[in-house]
């Protein structure tokens, strides 16, 4: 079995050390205490070296939960680690460890194999550095495990940190879904793609070019009014523009796009709290949180099982557009905007009102 790391080598000459003392028949409560103190050493050592193999160097668990980052035991003992002083430092070991087992022998062949016979190899000062050498090396070992350990353990904390933001973001993402949808489940996104795929190749383009619509787009002018007649292809240039703003737009958070497409074939669904309340989830939904505004009105709702009033929506939507430099709201057939209750007058009155206190177009 290849060894890079050096580890079974020392492991192996440390377990014949230890075996010697039984193949010898010596009774350790008669050993020096040189000898206790060195076989103590090469124990601890030994089993250092025989968890550090099973649970790093060979672990392909402990391996791979290092992948990209640093790791002390690794880059010392690892099987691209070239040259470093943990393997400088478990060569010179291994070979101390064969020469002291040479020795150890020959003093058992001159003589019975006894500790008065053995001990001198104990008590001899090379012997005495490499039981200190042992205990260093113990250290150095379990020091770059530690290292380890704690860098695991932070890497581990910011992991269990990150899901545990990613989940309350999601969370969140999906408590502010539900509570645009309690707002108003209309959706003029879906008509808006319609339109968009209806329109032939160039149409529009004229609009987007004039002055009048660079002078809304780009200067003081807060209103710009396209009547036509019926059929004139108004909607079509609604969603041109739509699309215009967007692509343009797209990358300013601080720039507010709402749209209306108004039918007078879903009256029911385009009373003016509906428009209003749509107009509301259309700029509260790109921003980073949902509004304070919103949540307050869900609130003060949900339990009761009621709806927004109209001034409440107002309210909301005029705080709302405050969390922008400039809105743009865009109103397509107003002339098929119902009239019953007032509807079309108040949106045109909300709009105007908007206009008159933000920066509104």
């Amino acid at each position: 079995m290849a060894d890079p790391s050096g580890i079974l080598g020392v492991i192996g000459v440390a377990t014949q050390l230890i075996q010697m003392t039984v193949q010898f028949g010596l009774d350790w409560k008669d050993a020096p205490s040189d000898a206790r103190a060195f076989f103590f050493e090469l124990q601890s050592l030994r089993t250092v070296l025989q968890e550090t193999h099973k649970n790093v160097t060979q672990n392909s668990d402990f391996i791979n939960a290092f992948e990209g980052r640093h790791s002390t035991i690794l880059s010392h003992l690892g099987d691209q680690s070239q040259g470093t002083a943990a393997k400088s430092m478990l060569s010179a070991c291994e070979t101390e460890l064969e020469k002291m087992a040479k020795d150890l022998k020959k003093r058992a062949e001159s003589h019975r194999a006894s500790w008065e016979a053995l001990k001198g190899a104990f008590t001899a000062k090379k012997t005495r550095e490499s039981a200190e050498n042992l205990h260093r090396q113990c250290q150095a070992l379990n020091s770059m495990a530690a290292i380890d350990a704690i860098a695991i353990g932070a890497s581990t904390h910011c992991k269990v940190v990150e899901m545990h933001d990613h989940q309350l973001g999601r969370e969140k993402k999906e408590e502010q879904k539900r509570i645009l949808e309690w707002l108003t489940l209309i959706d003029y996104a879906s008509q808006q793609i319609d339109f968009i795929i209806q329109r032939q190749s160039g149409t529009g383009q004229w609009l987007l070019q004039s002055p009048e619509f660079q002078e809304w787009l780009q200067g003081d002018r807060k209103t710009l009014f396209c009547p036509g007649i019926p059929g004139a292809g108004k909607t079509i240039l609604t969603a041109t523009v739509v699309e215009h703003l967007v692509n343009q737009f797209h990358n300013d958070p601080k720039i507010g796009i709402s749209y209306i497409y108004c039918n007078f074939r879903r009256t029911e669904e385009q009373k003016l709290d509906d428009l209003l309340a749509s107009l509301l989830k259309q700029l509260a939904e790109p921003l980073s949180s949902l509004p304070k505004a919103i949540m307050e009105l869900h609130e003060r709702h949900k339990m009761k099982r009621t709806r927004p009033s109209t001034d409440e929506l107002s309210k909301a939507l005029q705080l709302v557009t405050t969390s922008y430099s400039r809105v743009f709201v865009l109103i397509d057939a107003l002339d098929e905007c119902q009239t019953s209750g007032g509807c079309r007058g108040r949106l045109i009155e909300e709009g105007l009102g908007l206009q008159a206190r933000y920066s509104v177009s």
